[in-house]
């Protein structure tokens, strides 16, 4: 059974009485089940087992075997999750190719060039970090003597759309949500994230990886917001080739955010040494305009952002969440 089936069972799972399927943080419509179903499901067929008693045998496209693909899928993508582990905080980095060239965001790495490398079967490596881009917080990091070893299986993030059932798999942790948001090159997810989920893989239900979690300054309690696997594999492939990443000629802000209560965009998190964090925007705090433009909410700051070149300085006004404002000169980077 391939794994993009799992969108199908999620639509058609027989539950009597009409109920609602809940999905880690989102509930998915479910169908009514028909009489035959209801049958099926309340007094299904007995299957002989050793011994020559009998158990109910499973109803078709139920929960049981949602679960067994949602194991399959993680058991595919695991083995290409590596921990990182820099002295001071840790998180996850995925698998370029057989060799140990990893991708992890530049905010975990910041400041080490030195890391420990563990796999998912428990191997242990030291890496070296190669290089690093903070405008697009992805930092490729270097092992020696690794052989086959497991690549990510990278997908096209161009298809994500908002509603994607995605499952966020780490060297600590799983997690389950939907695509909530997708603003200013960032993929926002009701997956919860830790604070040592930053470099976790944020899969698809066909089991390919379409972006890299990154906190930035986020803290502990936090979402999975992700960078788009096409950006990732960009930026990556130009730093192994020893370049700096091209820019896109888009002004660059630097941050990731959601709808504020009330109004404005509020920041989820800060990318390590970007824009926003040189002139100490932080996390908690909400937007309320940008160059006198007002922010109504996380999608207007893309649009308001086009408007402007890299290298320009503009006033972002802020609300702190202790209530006051304030406004702030940023420098605007290159994303």
């Amino acid at each position: 059974m391939e794994l993009r089936d799992i969108r199908n069972r999620l639509g058609t799972a027989v539950l009597a009485g009409g109920t609602a399927l809940v999905f880690a943080s989102c509930t998915l419509p479910v169908r009514f089940a028909t009489p035959e179903e209801v049958q099926q499901a309340t007094n299904p067929t007995p299957v002989t087992v050793g011994g020559g008693g009998s158990a109910p045998a499973p109803a078709p496209g139920g929960l049981d075997q949602i679960q067994a693909d949602l194991r399959r899928l993680i058991s595919q993508v695991g083995p290409s999750v590596v921990r990182i582990d820099t002295g001071t905080v840790s998180g996850s980095g995925l698998l370029l190719d057989s060799i140990g060239t990893v991708v992890t965001p530049a905010s975990l790495v910041a400041g080490s060039q030195q890391v420990s490398i563990t796999t998912s079967s428990g191997q242990k490596y030291t890496g070296f970090v190669a290089g690093a881009d903070t405008n697009s917080d992805v930092a490729l990091v270097r092992v020696s003597g690794a052989t086959g070893l497991v690549p990510a299986p990278f997908g096209d993030s161009t298809g994500v759309q908002i509603g994607d059932v995605v499952v966020l798999i780490g060297s600590h942790t799983v997690s389950q949500g939907i695509v909530s948001e997708i603003v200013s090159g960032v993929i926002a997810t009701t997956a919860p994230a830790g604070s040592d989920s930053s470099g976790s893989a944020l899969v698809n239900i066909a089991g390919q990886v379409i972006g890299m979690t990154t906190l930035g300054s986020a803290g502990a309690s936090a979402l999975g917001n992700a960078i788009p696997s096409n950006r990732v594999n960009t930026v990556a492939q130009q730093l192994l080739k020893g370049g700096s990443p091209t820019p896109s000629g888009k002004a660059f802000l630097g941050v990731s955010l959601t709808d504020a209560t009330g109004g404005g965009a509020q920041v989820q998190s800060v990318v390590a040494g970007g824009p926003a964090a040189t002139a100490g925007i932080q996390s908690g705090w909400t937007i309320l305009a940008i160059g006198g433009h007002s922010v109504t909410n996380a999608a207007a700051v893309a649009p308001i952002l086009a408007t402007y070149a890299p290298g320009q300085r503009v006033a972002v006004t802020v609300r702190l969440p202790n209530g006051s404002t304030r406004s702030i000169q940023v420098l605007l980077g290159s994303g």
